[in-house]
């Protein structure tokens, strides 16, 4: 089977240049970004990648940023997880939802 790619583009002189890129091992899990995540998460990613360049941030940074991507990419992969989400958005959309500072009364917080 051949490994997932990411298609990546860039406008020069005019034109557009795309590019398939395979999906190293360990990081499959971007297969499961839709294509609004993917495009955040480059942006993301080069903005993070410049400021480590001019020392602003360090490798533990990256190391979050790609965790916290993880994170996301796992929960787009399961269907109930995502139609638990917005059932709950579509709750608090109708006005039936809690507010944050009420439930953390309730529980102690």
């Amino acid at each position: 089977m051949e490994s997932p790619k990411v298609i990546i583009g860039k406008l020069f002189n005019n034109r557009i240049i795309f590019k398939p890129l395979s999906i190293p091992r360990g990081t499959e899990w971007l297969k499961w970004l839709s294509s609004e995540d993917l495009i955040e998460f480059t942006k993301e990613l080069l903005r993070l990648v410049d400021r480590i360049t001019k020392g602003k941030k360090d490798t533990n940074d990256l190391e979050i940023f790609l965790s916290e991507w993880r994170e996301t990419a796992l929960v787009n992969q399961e269907d109930d997880v995502l139609n638990d989400i917005m059932e709950a958005e579509f709750e608090i959309d109708a006005g039936k939802g809690k507010d944050w500072s009420v439930i953390k009364e309730e529980i102690g917080l």
